[in-house]
């Protein structure tokens, strides 16, 4: 299943032209977080893809709502790769084929037309894209964005492929890591540590048996850390 998440969309024009591409694309469903665009002011962009807006449309007044029962979630920026800042690192569009063949249930993240995602936002997700542009201006338009970003996803066979991954493994080992995390890090230690980990692991994810895998070495890993501070 594949989802798209907008959160606080503005343009209706743009709106529309999403819905559209959903259809083009074969979207399962269009998720918006509290849209400032209108829905129904939107049809009239959305040509043949109305009928999406009406019937595979969900609109959710929070964030976390709209990323309630996800294996995988994919956050998107214009700002990525920046130095020393480890959550603005990114993969590409022609690279997350390999991350969704082997996961069933995945949304797509888009911001803001204005300021797009807040760093909270992308913090709640496993990975973030970027679309490598003209470094002097890289801001796609929101639906642009969207368009190039299903074509590679659609061009590169991902509704051909296999789900082999439990998307609870996928959150255990989201909670793990984050929980490792608290108890070994320094009073003053940004979240780079917890990111630069949690990706890494999930990235690395294949098939059922390396992510019970994962996840065996980090309860083990937690189990070791508790029992060891209570012996001091």
């Amino acid at each position: 299943m594949l989802r798209i998440v907008v959160v606080e969309p503005e343009g209706d024009y743009n709106l529309g032209f999403i819905a559209r591409l959903c259809k083009n694309f074969e979207v399962d469903e269009l998720v918006l977080v509290n849209p400032l665009a209108s829905v129904e002011n939107a049809k009239p962009f959305a040509a043949k893809g109305v009928d999406y807006l009406e019937r595979k449309t969900r609109i959710v007044n929070s964030y976390d709502e709209a990323l309630k029962d996800l294996d995988l979630r994919i956050a998107t920026s214009s700002i990525a790769d920046t130095e020393k800042d480890m959550l603005r690192r990114s993969v590409k569009p022609w690279e997350i084929h390999d991350f969704l063949s082997n996961i069933k249930n995945t949304a797509i993240i888009f911001g803001r037309e204005s300021v797009g995602l807040t760093r909270d936002e992308i913090m709640k997700a496993d990975m973030l894209l970027h679309i490598p542009a003209n470094p002097d201006y890289p801001v796609l338009n929101l639906s642009h964005a969207v368009g190039i970003v299903l074509y590679e996803i659609y061009n590169h066979g991902k509704r051909e492929s296999v789900s082999v991954v439990n998307g609870k493994y996928i959150r255990l080992i989201d909670r793990y890591v984050r929980t490792i995390y608290e108890l070994i890090k320094p009073s003053d230690e940004s979240t780079e540590m917890y990111v630069a980990m949690k990706r890494t692991l999930v990235g690395g994810i294949r098939d059922n048996d390396q992510a019970r895998a994962v996840v065996h070495f980090l309860r083990k890993l937690y189990v070791t850390l508790v029992y060891s501070g209570e012996d001091k």
